[in-house]
């Protein structure tokens, strides 16, 4: 190849980068305040400990968001490590970061087969002690915030893919009524709170989503309240499709429940490959994935909005890598707390 043809090649190139570059959006987090960009609440799940020591996580999450979720701290091994006693100094300050800031916030998680102390898991007795140990458990905590949690999830992953009661202590010693018991003693412990089912995969999973709506509708037929349906939303830049997103909102308030995208993160390395820097067209792809999840939402009618929730702050914080073994990128914020191009391309 001659010496001509390669600096064409390396013009082309150049410009072909060059382009690209410019499609990449791009702006510094202090050029927009994004929760007073969009109707509805913006939220996001805080770790406490880089709350109060990490000023750069601090700063994005007093700027950005109007709602927070405690991402552990409001959880069974944390609030009650040991049987009838609670610990409520962490959550307290996150309560008093909260109204110092005029912020909503969002309980996580009162009932989850997860992250439960170890008493609890081991705990024997008949069902009725069983359920008396959850209702105990449920309304010190739902009591303790009186006035100061707006809203609860009060049962968590409780359905399993493919519509069936998913596994679990709950499950095993109470029966499937775990979760009308929930929900009931809930609201006898607050009434004015918003009470929240969650899970994931609601967008993707239609026969998932059909067992969720079928057994809450099951439970208001009860008499039981349910406000609302937290629709986690651990998706990937390339699914599931921004139709299937768009119809699960849709059947979910056409069923007269509040939808909360409750975990939104997005993916870029579902398939585990090895990738030790985020690639820009992956960026591209997660920024148009996040600014067609919040279009979808945005043609939620206004009633049912109980709001967006972003679970994490930035690449460095996410689950996802520890948890599945991967490299991942899926939050707004760079590991050195930089907007990404999904945060400039939103709302």
């Amino acid at each position: 190849m001659s010496n001509h043809h390669l600096i064409l090649l390396f013009l082309i190139s150049c410009l072909a980068a060059s382009c690209t570059q410019e499609d990449i959006p791009n702006c510094h987090a202090d050029e927009k305040v994004l929760h007073s960009l969009v109707s509805f609440p913006l939220g996001v799940a805080v770790d406490q400990t880089e709350l109060n020591f990490n000023e750069a996580y601090e700063q994005i999450v007093s700027q950005q968001f109007n709602s927070i979720t405690p991402e552990n701290i409001f959880k069974p091994q944390y609030l009650q490590p040991v049987q009838d006693q609670f610990s409520w100094e962490a959550a307290d300050q996150l309560v008093a970061y909260c109204m110092d800031h005029d912020m909503r916030l969002h309980g996580h998680t009162l009932i989850w087969h997860n992250q439960l102390p170890f008493w609890m898991e081991q705990f024997q007795g008949s069902p009725e002690t069983w359920e008396q140990m959850m209702k105990t458990h449920i309304q010190t905590v739902v009591k303790h915030f009186k006035g100061k949690v707006t809203s609860w999830d009060v049962v968590n992953e409780a359905i399993e893919d493919d519509g069936s009661f998913r596994e679990n202590i709950w499950l095993a010693n109470i029966g499937e009524s775990y979760i009308e018991k929930a929900f009931q003693y809930a609201h006898e412990a607050e009434s004015a709170v918003k009470l929240f089912y969650n899970d994931y995969s609601l967008s993707a999973k239609r026969k998932k989503r059909d067992a969720v709506i079928e057994l809450l509708n099951s439970l208001r037929e009860k008499g039981i309240r349910v406000d609302g349906i937290g629709l986690q939303m651990h998706i990937a830049h390339n699914y599931p499709s921004n139709n299937a997103i768009a119809k699960a909102l849709e059947e979910v308030w056409e069923n007269d429940y509040l939808i909360h995208i409750s975990e939104l993160d997005i993916a870029i390395n579902p398939l585990g490959r090895e990738m030790p820097t985020a690639s820009t067209s992956r960026l591209i792809k997660q920024a148009e994935k996040y600014k067609a999840v919040f279009e979808a939402y945005q043609e939620v009618p206004a009633d049912y909005q109980h709001g967006i929730s972003i679970w994490g702050i930035s690449d460095r914080d996410s689950w996802i890598p520890s948890f599945f073994g991967r490299d991942d990128y899926p939050l707004l914020f760079d590991a050195m707390y930089q907007p990404k191009p999904a945060f400039c391309n939103l709302p």
